[in-house]
């Protein structure tokens, strides 16, 4: 399939201008114009911008200084092709912002690692929520397939828009001419340049002082690592295009839709509805019999009761990872189940299972819930007893918000609402909380002030200096109180230098490393 454009980017059909063959069947044509080829460049950079600020790098006020730096371009990308914001795009560009702020102010390199992909994912459905392109105007179940749609079929299926983009606008455009020009002028006259500047250099000492500075400062090994970083980014730049122009321009945005979803949901639709049932009920019976066979056993949990031949440590984590398997079984068969069966009713928007599907659903969600709440309290027994690390912290936070996402569950079989988008603004609110709840400063604030009211018998040293810069000034203030010299001196080592682990500790520190902890 051919496609011709004219100066202005427009479709021409007579073919008069410069052609370019696009093999595709049903394709859009790429139409651009002056702001699609600046903004192409200007992504060029971004690309490199990515390489630099964020993965050679500890995740500083880098990651905050490109996330700011993108998403200005594209505001103002937007703004030259028309797209104006909406109070709902706002609020996901508001919530980017607010995430990539994070990294400036906060340490620890495991959250900021979660944290980059959040604020990827908020970045991403900022554009589709900015361009038009969800498949609902609010947050539901479409949402996710909002984001498996707008994270790969669209910035994929238009990879190559960044390299004909430029193309041409270099070729047809009078600024990308100029810059053609200003380009071979350099190249071309670059050696009479050098000739120029080492003459000069030789007539005078005060010049070739100078000269010899700047060729200090810029080595080989830096020109090498600039150079490698920008062509790496060269991938990135033409993912970037490629999601938001082609959302600009509604390309290949309409791969995925809810008609095609439906389709799907309706082929998938063929189990009896005896057979769902009579698995549902087995799996119910099953965990039924297992929860009252251990009632004692869960129980003691309630009561501070070590069961015989357990440690606190065995203890929690069996709970734990009892809750793992049983929740992943347990919403893996919920799943499938109203895969299978659900049927929606065509007079409404949402989908309305069968009363007996919502029973057993309810049903397996209250089993999985006081699996949840039992081991809640166990891991608060092994926390008293040995404090606070960062696994058991996270581990911690996973249990609440998959304990909050059975309790919608649960109530979403006895009231039809929009369950998904509740889970949805619960699951960013409670991130929201981990990410700027300070992690690390707490449990070192926790673990010190109940080692120093006898509340633990002993301080983890080790698991203290697991800990980010969050924790220093904790041990800062026990470094001072303590009389100890070998713990005084495992302290100042930690003040000093720190914890390196997991961070990049190969590159000289810059402003990009850098945050307020």
């Amino acid at each position: 399939m051919k496609y011709y454009f004219t100066k202005s980017g427009e479709v021409n059909p007579n073919g008069h201008e410069k052609s370019y063959d696009i093999k595709g069947i049903g394709m859009k044509p790429m139409k651009f114009e002056l702001a699609d080829f600046w903004f192409a460049a200007a992504l060029l950079f971004c690309g490199f911008l990515y390489w630099n600020f964020i993965w050679t790098t500890d995740m500083g006020a880098g990651v905050t200084a490109f996330s700011f730096i993108l998403c200005g371009a594209v505001y103002l990308y937007f703004k030259a092709k028309g797209v104006t914001q909406s109070r709902k795009s706002m609020v996901w560009l508001a919530l980017t912002a607010v995430s990539s702020v994070q990294f400036l102010l906060f340490d620890g390199y495991t959250v900021k690692c979660l944290n980059l992909l959040f604020t990827s994912a908020c970045f991403i459905y900022w554009i589709a929520v900015s361009t038009g392109r969800c498949l609902d105007i609010k947050l539901s179940g479409y949402t996710l397939w909002d984001l498996l749609n707008q994270t790969f079929i669209v910035p994929f299926s238009n990879i190559a828009c960044e390299f004909f983009g430029l193309k041409q606008g270099l070729s047809k455009s009078r600024y990308g001419r100029n810059v053609v020009y200003i380009a071979a002028g350099a190249i071309v006259f670059l050696p009479l340049m050098v000739f120029v500047t080492e003459q000069l250099s030789l007539a005078d000492a005060a010049f070739e002082g100078v000269l010899d500075k700047i060729l200090q400062s810029i080595s080989l090994n830096s020109v090498l690592t600039y150079t490698f970083q920008f062509i790496m980014g060269i991938p990135v730049a033409c993912y970037l295009f490629g999601l938001i122009y082609g959302n600009t321009a509604g390309r290949n945005t309409d791969s995925m839709s809810r008609e095609e979803i439906r389709r799907i949901s309706d082929t998938v639709s063929f189990a009896p509805k005896l057979t769902v049932y009579t698995v549902m009920i087995v799996f119910n019976l099953i965990y039924l019999l297992f929860f009252v066979s251990q009632t004692a056993y869960f129980l003691s949990a309630f009561q501070n009761i070590l069961p015989d031949t357990f440690t606190y440590a065995e203890y929690a984590r069996r709970g734990f990872f009892e809750l793992c398997k049983v929740s992943g079984v347990n919403a893996f068969l919920i799943f499938l189940a109203h895969a299978f069966v659900t049927k929606k009713e065509k007079s409404e928007e949402v989908y309305k299972s069968p009363k007996m599907l919502r029973f057993q659903t309810a049903f397996m969600s209250v089993m999985t819930i006081s699996l949840i709440i039992t081991a809640l309290r166990k891991m608060y027994m092994y926390i008293q007893f040995y404090g606070l690390t960062q696994l058991r912290v996270y581990t911690s936070w996973f249990m609440v918000m998959l304990l909050l996402a059975f309790i919608i569950l649960f109530i979403r079989q006895i009231k039809v609402f929009n369950a998904a988008r509740i889970m949805i603004i619960g699951g960013i609110l409670g991130f929201m909380v981990l990410s700027y709840g300070n992690a690390d400063g707490n449990i070192a604030k926790y673990n010190i002030e109940n080692y120093e009211n006898g509340r633990l018998e002993e301080m983890d040293y080790n698991a203290l200096f697991t800990l980010s810069d969050g924790a220093v000034p904790y041990a800062y203030d026990l470094y001072k109180k303590t009389e100890d010299a070998e713990k005084k001196q495992i302290l100042y080592n930690y003040i000093v230098y720190g914890n390196q682990e997991g961070q990049n500790i190969t590159h000289e520190k810059s402003f990009r490393d850098f945050n307020i902890q």
